[in-house]
């Protein structure tokens, strides 16, 4: 049975106390990391000096010249960004409006962004409070916003348009990341292109939509389009050469010779293959050092890569799955279990997944739903891109659909278990 002290000794070793641990007065130096100098500039949510941007000067001219429009009395367009995940449609928006801010602040006409990354229970109320409060956070004389109890007319009308107008009078420009996974998207876009006629504002409102999914075009309604009138940018995925880039503009996370010679390349490689993601390609590039780290290495191999390529496609697929129901997730375990003991199949009907999760329910202890709330809950998967999804029509069994894992089933499997406690006591 594993144990659960943190260091095994004997008599003749010191150990190591949680004390000691914790403690950050220098004296225990032995958990210090001999891999990482600046560990910070391999987080995905870092925004990296311009000098650290590979491959996308175009668009952040382009963004920029646009976005200079709000400083000249003209007319700014909202842009919606399309691409594959990680090809730098985030960055070069987050990157372009922080310069904006800079460049006016102590202006006439200082000009305010926000960013907003709608999670699974975001509403349309919501997100005009998550604009309010961070605009308010970078006001001189801000004005509480609470988190809850006001309408969006009110956070708009109370909260947020008058410290626009009063201490940003250059405008505001709202950054809305993953549009395709807001269920009310349509309503918020329309909102913000109207802010003039419908609640009066008097300085320019721009709206930068960001999404993975380009089918997702024809899903923004008729109305929506009208106003919004948005300029489409297409992001096409990096090459490897431009992953090598990026990957060696971070190379000074690391202290120096710690990185072997084809390691970079080893990821970029890796990272190519999977529709040139530069996020996944810096996120591996992290975890093959942390790998090395939790070894006790001094040197980051290539064989540390390959140990860490698998940990990311479980961390990739537990971000996908965040916020899903219990019920939703042992009907994705449900599927891994069909895909594991059918390997000659690929796809699944959805009455073949309900069986197997009615059983898997019952092992969780859990009330398993019904067949219409399945399909559902399936769909919702499809629609995050775990799932592939197939309509059949015709022939003796009528119209059915099908399902298939997008991600590697050993993956799913490994992600599943370590986001669900109820999986994790089934599996031991």
């Amino acid at each position: 049975m594993e144990s659960d002290v943190l260091n095994v000794t004997d008599n003749n070793t010191t150990q190591t106390t949680v004390d000691e641990i914790l403690s950050v007065d220098g004296q225990n130096d032995e958990d210090n990391s001999k891999i990482f100098e600046k560990p910070w500039l391999l987080e995905i949510d870092n925004l990296p000096d311009a000098n650290r941007i590979v491959g996308r000067d175009n668009k952040i001219k382009s963004l920029a010249k646009n976005l200079r429009k709000m400083r000249t009395d003209e007319v700014p367009d909202n842009i919606v960004m399309w691409g594959e995940t990680g090809t730098g449609k985030t960055l070069v928006a987050r990157h372009v409006c922080e310069r904006l801010e800079v460049t006016t602040q102590g202006t006439d006409g200082s000009i305010v962004t926000a960013y907003v990354n709608p999670d699974p229970i975001s509403t349309y109320t919501s997100t005009f409070r998550k604009i309010a409060e961070q605009v308010n956070a970078k006001a001189n004389d801000p004005v509480d916003v609470p988190s809850l109890g006001l309408s969006a007319e009110h956070y708009r009308n109370k909260k947020l348009w008058p410290i626009v107008k009063k201490e940003f009078p250059g405008g505001l420009v709202v950054i809305i990341d993953e549009i395709d996974k807001h269920d009310e998207i349509n309503e918020i876009l329309y909102t913000l292109s109207r802010a003039k006629s419908k609640d009066d504002v008097n300085f320019p409102v721009v709206t930068i939509g960001i999404s993975n999914d380009i089918e997702f075009k024809g899903d923004i309604d008729s109305r929506a389009q009208s106003t919004l009138q948005p300029n489409h940018w297409t992001f096409t995925p990096y090459e490897e050469d431009q992953l090598v880039s990026i990957l060696d503009n971070r190379r000074d996370a690391f202290y120096q010779e710690v990185l072997e010679n084809n390691v970079i390349s080893e990821v970029a490689e890796l990272a190519a293959d999977e529709h040139g993601d530069a996020r996944r390609a810096v996120r591996l590039l992290r975890n093959a050092g942390e790998v090395a780290d939790e070894e006790g290495c001094e040197i980051v191999t290539a064989d540390h890569v390959s140990e860490a390529d698998e940990l990311v496609e479980v961390e990739l697929f537990m971000e996908m799955i965040k916020g899903t129901p219990l019920s939703g997730k042992l009907l994705l375990f449900a599927l891994t279990r069909l895909d594991r003991n059918n390997s000659e199949k690929e796809w699944f009907r959805t009455s073949e997944i309900h069986r197997v999760y009615q059983t898997v329910a019952k092992d969780v202890h859990v009330e398993p739903k019904g067949y219409n709330r399945a399909l559902e809950l399936l769909n919702k998967h499809v629609t995050t891109g775990v799932l592939e999804s197939k309509k059949k029509e015709g022939g003796d069994d009528g119209k059915f659909r099908s399902y298939s894992l997008q991600g590697e089933v050993g993956s799913t499997r490994r992600g599943l278990i370590s986001s669900t406690s109820e999986l994790q006591e089934l599996m031991g």
